[in-house]
């Protein structure tokens, strides 16, 4: 269950999920402001009625507010706040007949009904399936729990309005299953968002991330740990891998970067960045590891490379690797910097041997000494 409704690691997706706010409360502004409008000029006296002054003064304040929050929050429990809020204004404005004596005007109201829809519609704009099987169950319960109260109260088959017409216990269920459907329907494309995120930001062949979104991890990461931290990058390159493409075939060069791609992922913390640059490079960063300690620990995962077991034809082959090491912001004041600096030293490995790492004169000492 934590993990189910932990916040989303997935940066690109957390930002998608706080422009969709914004974008969710600018609709919700534009619905309330039209309806608004449209009944005052077509129901000059709605603004003398209890339920119009609601919807007349009460309701572009509640968006104006959301859109606000939308703008200024960025934590992601502004978005289950707004649908939980959403929906029950929504139930609270059908209860609202039933307190002024027309309980077929919360069963049978169309317009207020078709809200609902409306909410769980926007609720896919957030990128996240849970937040909209939230909405729509929520949706569903309060207004089942609304008809069962008037069900409770009133005689549903003997009551007539002029205004909301008779009930109908076939459409009423229907109405439900409808919601429902509405309700399934967003999670199923939230999900969908959410695959082809990830298929765009994956490396279809080692299922590492790929440079940009590391890119626009390592941005936040700079961004959020400001000036006292600190943040190692490492910059791998496999050794004489065209040869052994040459040598072996693609299908063997390909399975031999799946299985240097997976030691990988699983060497290295979970707090760690890893990514495809590109070719046979590999790129991992550290976040608040200095660079003393992340070459010691790009040197063991040099070394344990080395002894991933790679299938070709001529049976079990091995492939070492070098890399280059540097820090943030010992480095450079930007993440172009710092990757320049680290790229000529992995070339500077590769230049004088390969199959080791290169870095500040410091950072190898310590290596050397450990």
């Amino acid at each position: 269950m934590r993990a189910l409704l932990s916040a989303d690691t997935d940066q690109a997706l957390v930002r998608a999920r706080s422009s969709g706010e914004v974008l969710v409360g600018a609709m919700r502004l534009g619905l309330i402001m039209t309806i608004v409008v449209t009944n005052t000029i077509f129901d000059p006296s709605v603004v003398t009625h209890p339920l119009g002054v609601t919807l007349t003064f009460a309701a572009p304040l509640y968006a104006l507010a959301m859109l606000f929050l939308a703008y200024r929050v960025q934590g992601s429990w502004i978005s289950w706040a707004s649908c939980a809020v959403d929906v029950t204004l929504i139930t609270l404005t059908l209860s609202l007949f039933v307190v002024n004596g027309k309980p077929m005007g919360a069963i049978n109201n169309r317009f207020l009904f078709e809200t609902y829809a409306f909410v769980a519609i926007n609720s896919t704009l957030r990128f996240d399936w849970r937040l909209c099987a939230f909405t729509s169950a929520l949706a569903v319960l309060q207004y089942v729990g609304l008809s069962y109260y008037v069900a409770a109260h009133w005689d549903l088959l003997s009551l007539t309005s002029e205004e909301f017409g008779n009930f109908a216990p076939r459409s009423h269920v229907f109405r439900i299953i409808v919601l429902i459907g509405v309700g399934a329907t967003t999670v199923a494309a939230a999900k969908w968002a959410r695959h082809l995120r990830l298929m765009v930001g994956t490396d279809h062949l080692t299922g590492l991330s790929q440079r940009r979104p590391f890119l626009e991890r390592i941005e936040e990461e700079l961004a959020r740990s400001g000036e006292r931290s600190t943040l190692s990058i490492a910059l791998f390159d496999v050794d004489e891998f065209k040869r052994f493409n040459d040598r072996f075939g693609h299908l063997a060069g390909d399975r031999a970067l799946q299985l240097l791609a997976q030691r990988l992922r699983k060497l290295v913390r979970t707090t760690d960045l890893v990514a495809r640059f590109g070719g046979e490079e590999f790129v991992v960063a550290f976040p608040r590891m200095d660079v003393a300690r992340a070459a010691r620990r790009v040197n063991e995962l040099r070394a344990d490379l080395a002894q991933v077991s790679l299938p070709t034809t001529e049976g079990v082959q091995h492939l070492t690797v070098s890399a280059g090491v540097g820090s943030w912001p010992e480095d450079g004041q930007t993440f172009d910097e710092v990757l320049g600096r680290v790229d000529e030293r992995l070339y500077e490995a590769k230049r004088t041997g390969r199959n080791r790492i290169v870095g500040p004169e410091a950072a190898l000492r310590s290596v050397q000494d450990a």
